[in-house]
């Protein structure tokens, strides 16, 4: 029997495993998927400069650069990296010294040009998609890219003098497009959306072409002092600047490379047409599927759990709490039940410590809103404690003269009872007293080049004393 079971259940595994109908494997994705263009062609146009070279392209005074030309077929392969089919054809102008045997043993100045053509596989790195904040929600139109590649290269180097005998060009070296011809260049493009279909670019690259005659300089002679002793065994770079032009091909309204994979719906399979349908019953901006508290009241403040917040964490939400943002229980309404029976220094105590650190702008009574929230404390505080006087003392650094500070101390002290007053405070119970720098809380920080900054930021304070 037990050898029956056994086969029985082989069985069973072997149909759930292999006779699965078509309708619940996965379709494969193909080019009618797609709901975005990645493909493009590209144009490019700039100058050149010969670099770490025997001739070069300026010094001395004089400036003759060249011209270079990109024409590229791109294909996005994900939304921040693509690859590119280029070919690239220009011209360089160059000079310097030459002593050449072949030119009548004529010791100046030449100039050289090299006109050259090259087909390289480029690697493009979108590096405004790849690091795009999640909670980046501006209009995406510029981004930076990256760029490297490899290809072969085939130039002809030509050189004249131009003072002297020998006026015209002769060719020295000639290097055709082969597997010797081995060149890389790396980059970066700073590139603008001007509409759907076309990009401007400007866009720097740095190209080695791994060979010392690319100048025009030739080879050495031996026993003779040539240009190609110059920057004797330093292959031949060069650098490009170009503006270019790329054009999206496709029938989409949209290109990959513009559409970021954290924002927008499309890319991540949410779009209009997905089986995925926000619900969102209590209107609070959670979907159904992650809110934990599917009835929060209309117009209440929620976490992203979609459950009313709780600023003071006494289990008590905001909507309902009567001190949001100081811990009480449920049957005081949230309110801690112990201010009521607490005395007026005690009072004074919990209000200065909720001040402490209270900012104010530089050299103004005006309070930074950083510090809001310690006042709103201190707010809840006297609030539930309004039998009590108090003096509001504010206390400067030792920075400034004695009488400026008083007079800060003083408009900083009135400061804080106006922000008081305007969260229901009593302020008939509350006098504003100036200090200046007369009790410093570190009187070793004067002068304040004593002391560290935390140390003079204690010293800027406002602290309240019971009236007897």
């Amino acid at each position: 029997m037990k050898k029956y079971l056994l086969t029985f259940s082989f069985l069973s595994l072997f149909a759930s495993a292999f006779g699965q109908t078509d309708s619940n494997q996965k379709k494969h994705f193909t080019n009618e998927d797609r709901k975005f263009n990645d493909w493009s062609l590209s144009i490019y146009g700039g100058g050149n400069l010969v670099q770490n070279t025997d001739l070069v392209s300026w010094s001395d005074g004089f400036f003759t650069p060249g011209y270079d030309l990109q024409f590229l077929v791109n294909k996005q392969i994900t939304h921040a990296f693509g690859l590119s089919l280029q070919y690239q054809y220009g011209s360089t102008r160059q000079k310097g010294l030459v002593d050449d045997m072949y030119l009548s043993n004529h010791y100046g100045n030449a100039w050289g040009k090299t006109k050259y053509q090259g087909i390289s596989i480029l690697g493009d790195l979108n590096l405004s998609n790849l690091w795009r904040r999640v909670d980046n929600t501006s209009q995406f139109k510029w981004s930076l890219h990256a760029y490297a590649g490899v290809g072969l290269l085939g130039y002809e180097a030509e050189r004249n003098f131009y003072n002297g005998s020998g006026t015209d060009f002769i060719t020295v070296t000639d290097q055709k497009i082969a597997d010797k011809s081995v060149y890389t260049q790396v980059g970066a493009g700073l590139r603008h959306k001007l509409s759907n279909r076309i990009d401007l670019e400007l866009k720097g690259m740095y190209v080695m072409t791994g060979d010392e005659e690319f100048d025009a300089s030739g080879k050495p002679v031996p026993g003779y002092w040539t240009a190609a002793d110059t920057e004797e065994g330093r292959d031949d770079n060069m650098l490009t600047l170009s503006l270019g032009l790329h054009f999206k091909i496709g029938k989409h309204p949209e290109a990959l490379q513009w559409y970021p994979p954290t924002g927008g719906s499309g890319v991540l399979g949410l779009t209009s047409d997905s089986l995925f349908e926000c619900v969102d019953a209590d209107g609070d901006g959670v979907c159904d599927q992650w809110d934990r508290c599917l009835d929060t009241p209309a117009g209440v403040r929620v976490d992203g759990s979609g459950c009313s917040l709780d600023s003071d964490g006494d289990g008590v939400p905001d909507s309902e709490d009567k001190c949001p943002t100081i811990p009480g229980p449920p049957t005081n309404g949230g309110c801690p039940e112990k201010l009521v029976q607490i005395s007026g220094d005690e009072v004074a105590m919990l209000v200065s410590s909720a001040l402490e650190g209270v900012e104010f702008d530089y050299d103004s009574d005006r309070i930074r809103e950083a510090s809001y929230g310690k006042l709103n404390n201190a707010a809840e505080v006297l609030k539930a404690n309004p039998n009590y006087k108090f003096y509001v003392e504010g206390h400067t650094d030792a920075a400034g003269g004695v009488e400026y500070n008083q007079k800060l101390s003083e408009r900083r002290a009135a400061s804080v009872i106006r922000f008081l007053s305007n969260k229901g405070v009593n302020t008939d119970n509350l006098t504003p007293v100036g200090k200046g720098k007369s009790e410093l809380k570190h009187v070793e920080c004067n002068p304040v080049s004593n002391c560290p900054a935390w140390k003079n930021l204690e010293n800027r304070r406002v602290i309240f004393k019971e009236i007897k």
